[in-house]
């Protein structure tokens, strides 16, 4: 089996002491490819130090919306010289979180769009995160998009009727061991809408492990959970639906189609 996981942060200290085993058990586990999603300049310098070092790590410049009041222009000149960088993906994770800090929305509305801009000056797809921020996203989605070489909705936690939205936007989407849960019904249901060329998976590792794992670390190795929801939504086996989004990953960052 072949998987990737489109969205992790191996920089996070709670992989300072064992890394090198995480990532063992990951390809132990079929998970050939990571994403090693930066959320600030320090961390995306980290998650490019960490791919030039580990074979199959692969790395994102961003600035999460929590920081988006500490982004000054020096900040933002250095992601870009970051994002320059060859072995860099994407742009991101940016977007807007108005659940953990509702009282910086119009700074981080600003600060999106600049983000925004940098990624498709970089030519660069950008990966989103959306948390209590639809309305907001999707409208300033409709005037940027054009502008972007591709858009990944990571861990899509909205309704099925805003993942229609973000799919007449031609966004991908990816989904988190959150598609375990026991009351994920209606993500689980908007899941199932997704085109099968726009499906993505996602640990956000060490965030949101599994159930019944829930409250834990999470690592890529746990990826399998919510594979197999998946592969039962989309009536594939779980190598199916391993193949099926690492394929979608591979086309969504530009890397190459095989496994190493």
């Amino acid at each position: 089996m072949d998987a990737v996981d489109s969205h992790c942060h191996l920089f996070s200290a709670e992989f300072q002491d064992d890394l090198p085993e995480v990532l063992q058990r990951a390809r132990q586990a079929g998970i050939s490819t990571l994403i090693d999603v930066g959320l600030d300049l320090a961390t995306s310098r980290a998650a490019l130090e960490q791919a030039r070092a580990h074979p199959g790590v692969h790395p994102t410049a961003g600035w999460h919306p929590h920081a988006a009041d500490r982004l000054t222009d020096g900040d933002l000149e250095q992601l870009v010289e970051l994002a320059a960088e060859p072995e860099v993906l994407a742009f991101g994770e940016i977007g807007l979180d108005f659940f953990r800090r509702p009282q910086t929305r119009e700074l981080q509305v600003t600060v999106f769009k600049r983000l925004l801009a940098a990624a498709a000056e970089a030519n660069l797809p950008a990966v989103l995160h959306v948390r209590e921020a639809w309305p907001e996203t999707l409208e300033i989605l409709k005037k940027t998009r054009a502008g972007l070489s591709g858009v990944l909705i990571h861990c899509f936690s909205g309704s099925s009727a805003e993942l229609t939205s973000c799919l007449e936007l031609d966004c991908h989407v990816s989904f988190t061991g959150a598609l375990t849960f026991p009351k994920a019904q209606d993500l689980r249901a908007a899941a199932a809408l997704t085109p099968p060329d726009r499906l993505l998976v996602e640990t956000d590792a060490p965030y949101l492990a599994p159930a019944p794992r829930r409250g834990g670390r999470n690592e890529p190795a746990l990826m399998l959970r919510q594979l197999e929801v998946l592969a039962d939504l989309f009536g594939l086996s779980l190598a199916e639906a391993a193949a099926l989004t690492a394929a979608n990953a591979r086309r969504f960052f530009g890397l190459p189609g095989e496994a190493s």
